[in-house]
């Protein structure tokens, strides 16, 4: 059988793939939008590099007479390379790094140097016009923070206090987010990355010949993550159909392992209704493997197990009808001829013709109410599931002792001797095989514990001996059929050893001849716990 699981952990799966579906996405688009901002932070630390060579290469045409008296001694926190590489990989992360207030504004200061103002001037125009390409804002400041060439109109202002700066001017290249001051509604694809509520801020120190010159910022909205996505929508689409693949995938694999198998269940279980197909052929169907789920298999072994115990009572049934049907046709076949004959010829009867009639009449009527008697016993029988406890059956003997006190013999049979099995149940089952025994010519029927093998301890064996008439060979496979008796002449109904059969199964035992001269039977029932 191929490995099946449970119907619980099926829908669990399903709901969790459906639940990760939209979690795996928001995690995805915060990483793509971090991605964002790395990429944003890369771009204008490229641009802060060339920036600071250009401001340098502009210092040394101006002479070195000149700019040494405007720069300040290297910072001890600048990094140091003997290879001359310094690299500055990106830092900014969403998820970890802090989102600062907007930056301040400059403040008006007087101390911006002549030197430096000059080169900031010629600097000027080349930041602007790049500035067209990059739409990054672009700040150079002096040593001591003031600006010195700008893309805006703030040349001439001090933002010495700003973090930025001052991490730069101590020698440590920074990056950092910022809110941005005001959001600008826009409504074109093209500008929509201006509709970000953060700014990317890049600063890095400007050192020449071991000297710090000053500092160069940078900021610019990274794109936005609807920008980025209409960017990418054609591979966004595929991602959608290969979603509705996924889910329509989902779909058919419930209907398969849920909707399908119950479905093949309600099926076979009408036709089987309907009399269209037996338990047995329902059972064989190759349909009946293919539950991959244990609670749909379980299921289906459950109606193919009901199928068959309701198939095998009607059957039963059936076969008990006819026989029931048989039984009470011949006494009220009886009955009424005798009563016919009465009726017509009565007056004409002797006495002894009369009493023949009436004793043969009153004989049918006898067996009419044994078969009836037997018949409603029978039903009592095979009625209820019975409670189940430790009994000793040396007292349900003992109690059965005084009808058959002449005829039983009870052999090694002590106290201690427990079986778990119903109590009642057992004690009718007993009863019937020393009546049924006495009935067939016993005079002495013998009970004694039997010893199984060690194999056999959870066991309990009971043998049940009389020395009646004896069963003939012929006839031991048919001792436990329904209204089948050797003794019908004298008002034997069939019915009694398929009786004790079905208490003793309802006693949780099983009841079976083992010797037909000496008759024997056997009960066999579980031990006591």
């Amino acid at each position: 059988m191929k490995h099946r699981i449970s119907l619980r952990s099926l829908l669990i799966g399903i709901n969790l793939v459906v639940l990760l579906l939209p979690v795996a996405g928001i995690q995805l688009m915060r990483l793509y939008e971090s991605a964002l901002v790395r990429q944003t932070e890369s771009a204008l630390i490229a641009q802060a590099a060339f920036v600071a060579a250009f401001y340098r290469s502009l210092i040394l045409e101006e002479g070195t007479q000149n700019w040494l008296a405007v720069t300040r001694p290297r910072p001890k926190n600048s990094p140091r390379s003997t290879r001359g590489w310094l690299p500055q990989p990106p830092t900014l992360d969403l998820a970890t790094s802090p989102t600062l207030p907007p930056l301040p504004d400059g403040i008006k200061s007087s101390a911006a140097n002549l030197f430096a103002t000059r080169v900031g001037k010629r600097l000027m125009p080349v930041l602007k016009d790049a500035q067209l390409t990059t739409l990054a804002g672009i700040r150079v400041v002096d040593p001591w923070g003031v600006i010195i060439a700008s893309t805006g109109n703030d040349a001439g202002l001090s933002i010495v206090d700003s973090q930025e700066i001052s991490a730069a001017l101590s020698g440590l290249p920074v990056s950092t987010i910022r809110q941005k001051n005001e959001r600008v509604e826009v409504t074109t694809l093209g500008s929509i990355s201006r509709t970000s509520r953060i700014r990317v801020f890049v600063a890095t120190p400007i050192l020449l010949h071991d000297r710090l010159v000053g500092a160069v910022m940078l900021s610019r909205t990274p794109p936005s993550i609807i920008q980025a996505l209409y960017a990418k929508r054609w591979l966004l689409l595929q991602g959608l159909a290969l979603l509705i693949v996924l889910v329509v995938v989902m779909s058919l694999l419930t209907f398969r392992l849920i909707a399908r198998p119950i479905q093949r269940l309600a099926d076979q279980t009408t036709k089987i209704a309907l009399g269209e197909i037996t338990a047995a052929q329902s059972r064989l169907s190759p349909e009946f493997l293919k539950p991959r789920t244990v609670e749909i298999a379980r299921l289906q072994h459950a109606i193919s197990n009901m199928a068959d115990a309701l198939e095998q009572r009607a059957n039963h049934l059936q076969e008990f009808s006819r026989h029931v049907s048989h039984e009470f046709k011949t006494p009220i076949a009886s009955i009424r001829a005798a009563i016919e004959v009465l009726q017509d010829h009565g007056k004409t009867m002797d006495s002894e013709q009369h009493q023949r009639f009436l004793t043969n009449i009153t004989d049918d009527a006898l067996r009419l109410h044994r078969l009836t008697q037997r018949l409603m016993d029978l039903t009592k029988a095979g009625i209820g599931a019975p409670a189940l406890t430790h009994v000793s059956v040396h007292k349900i003997v003992q109690q059965l002792a005084p009808q058959f006190d002449a005829q039983l013999t009870v052999i090694n049979l002590t106290e201690d001797t427990l079986v778990k099995t119903n109590e009642s149940a057992l004690s009718a089952a007993l009863e019937t095989l020393f009546e049924n025994a006495i009935e067939h010519g016993a005079s002495e029927v013998k009970l004694w514990l039997h010893d199984f093998p060690s194999e056999k301890d959870n066991q309990i064996c009971l043998l049940i001996e009389d020395n009646g008439s004896g069963i003939s060979t012929g006839n031991k496979d048919r001792i436990f059929e329904p209204f089948f008796t050797t003794r019908r002449e004298s008002g034997g109904t069939g019915l009694g050893l398929t009786i004790a059969r079905t208490l003793v199964r309802q006693a949780q035992g099983e009841l079976c001849l083992v010797n037909e001269l000496p008759t024997t039977f056997q009960i066999t029932l579980a031990a006591a716990d």
